[in-house]
């Protein structure tokens, strides 16, 4: 009884050596194992992997190398696991290393859900060789060398310029010492100083919501007059853009004719000077009494003709004070040859309109038309009158809140040089205006042609006190006859009227 209980007690023992070897050497039990997985992975080199290295999953031990073969010039890497673990058609398979010179393992990165499953015995598409450390150590040793002979310089460098960098921390030292010694000497205005700056950003900080909101109820008041406006300011645009391009288009036939101008005085320099010399005398024949005009002027009666005629427009002034009054005598040269000359009148009883009178000489003359009968049959006859002609119009002002704050547009209508017209001119301040005028509707100045109205457009430019100029192109809608002008003259107000008939003194 005893016997049989050794041998069954010892044959125990030996089967439970026996299955702990097993579980030793095979490191897991046989019959217990699961349901394996396997996929492939193909590399160029795997860097020391070897068979029973580690296989994870984001990080995780999912099973390990089952088999490394070699097939078509690559590396077959047969990839056991021992439980599921999800992998996508953009997994990518790594050879990475356990510390720098650690064992080596596959890790792979299980892709996005997006691309879909990977099936099992499936070939992982994307995959990354192991980092070569020998050529790793080798760039450390580069760059090891490169960081010696870096230092191996600066130490020169230094040792070269030691005196140079004494002298600079010297140099330091005492720049420092001096702005210590100057804030101290400062402290106080630095310390109003700061007071100072503190005061302003704090009144800024109360300051600026209130100027933020300004600025936004400005912002939306400006929005809501643009907003107003929007087809007029859209209108206004085009117009300037239609004016930009026929200045542009015309300015360089307008230099050239200023050019000839410019040649035409210098020919007639001699003629000019003679001219000045001849008015030159017969203002010393005047002063001195001499001829009919200098017996006038230098005459006692005279004087007190004129003493009466200041009384009696005193009188007439003062029926007629609260009306301004502006006068401008002026002469243009125009590139077809011709010229006009006139003195305008301006009536203006307050801001909002004017009444304009012109008296203009053009050397272009009026045409008309007769019939004539000859051997009873009519015959037209074309003539040219050479007579002066006269403007009046009714202007209209108004105040631009648009484009150009502060300027003006005035609307004229009515008579321009003995025919219907328009005009239209932008103030832009007391020196500078644009001037536009179109007239002459029913044009006879070239028999036998259908011409277009006649327009002018130019800029007015005040130079120093009653003198201006002016420029600009001239019957614009008649490429025929298209041309520029330049001219100039004076402007007198009712107050430079007054001046001068106060400072106007005849000696006896």
């Amino acid at each position: 009884m005893n016997n049989t209980a050794t041998k069954v007690g010892f044959f125990v023992v030996l089967s439970a050596i026996a299955f702990a070897g097993i579980i030793l050497f095979f490191g897991e039990i046989p019959f217990l194992k699961g349901e394996k997985i396997y996929y492939k992975a193909y590399f160029k080199n795997v860097g020391g992997l070897s068979v029973g290295s580690d296989v994870r999953v984001a990080g995780v031990k999912v099973g390990k190398v089952k088999n490394i073969s070699f097939k078509k010039g690559r590396v077959e890497v047969l990839l056991e696991f021992d439980r599921p673990a999800p992998l996508y058609k953009d997994a990518v398979a790594k050879i990475r290393s356990l510390g720098l010179l650690g064992d080596k393992y596959i890790e792979i990165s299980p892709g996005h859900p997006s691309k879909g499953l990977l099936p099992p015995n499936s070939v992982i598409a994307y995959t990354m060789p192991p980092a070569d450390v020998s050529s790793l150590i080798a760039k450390l040793n580069k760059a090891t060398e490169n960081i010696n002979k870096l230092t191996k310089i600066v130490y020169i460098l230094l040792e070269n310029n030691r005196k140079q960098i004494e002298n600079l921390v010297k140099n330091l030292a005492l720049l420092s010492k001096n702005l210590n010694d100057l804030i101290n000497a400062n402290r106080k205005n630095i310390d109003h100083t700061l007071i100072a700056i503190r005061e302003l950003a704090a009144n800024l900080n109360k300051e600026i919501p209130k100027l933020a909101e300004n600025y936004n109820q400005l912002a939306k008041s400006l929005n809501e007059v643009i907003s107003e406006n929007k087809p007029l300011l859209k209108s206004t645009l085009e117009n300037i853009n239609k004016l930009s391009y026929t200045l542009n288009r015309e300015l360089p036939l307008l230099v050239k004719n200023i050019n000839k101008a410019t040649i035409t005085l210098r020919e007639n320099k001699r003629y000019i000077k003679s001219l000045l010399k001849n008015l030159s005398e017969i203002t010393e024949k005047i002063n001195r009494g001499r001829g009919t005009l200098g017996k006038l002027i230098n005459d006692k009666r005279l004087y007190r003709e004129l003493t009466k005629a200041t009384s009696t427009l005193g009188k007439a002034a003062s029926v007629v004070s609260k009306t301004q009054l502006h006068i401008s005598a002026w002469a243009q040269y125009e590139g077809t040859g011709d010229s006009k000359a006139g003195i305008d009148i301006i009536l203006q009883p307050d801001r909002k309109k004017y009444y304009l009178l012109g008296l203009v000489g053009d050397s272009a003359g009026k045409v008309t038309k007769k019939i004539e009968y000859v051997n009873g049959q009519p015959t037209y006859i074309t003539e040219k009158e050479f007579k002066p002609e006269i403007t009046i119009q009714y202007a209209r002002i108004f105040v631009d809140h648009w484009i150009h704050p502060g300027s003006s547009f005035v609307l004229r209508i009515g008579i321009k040089e003995s025919t219907g017209g328009i005009g239209m001119d932008y103030v832009i301040n007391r020196r500078l205006m644009l001037t536009s005028d179109i007239w002459d509707f029913g044009r006879e100045d070239h028999p036998n042609e259908d011409l277009k109205p006649n327009t002018e457009i130019g800029l007015k430019y005040m130079l120093y006190g009653p003198f201006f100029v002016k420029a600009g192109g001239y019957d614009l809608l008649n490429e025929k006859y298209r041309t520029i002008f330049v001219g100039g003259g004076m402007s007198f107000t009712d107050n430079d009227l007054k001046y001068l008939m106060g400072g106007l003194k005849l000696g006896f």
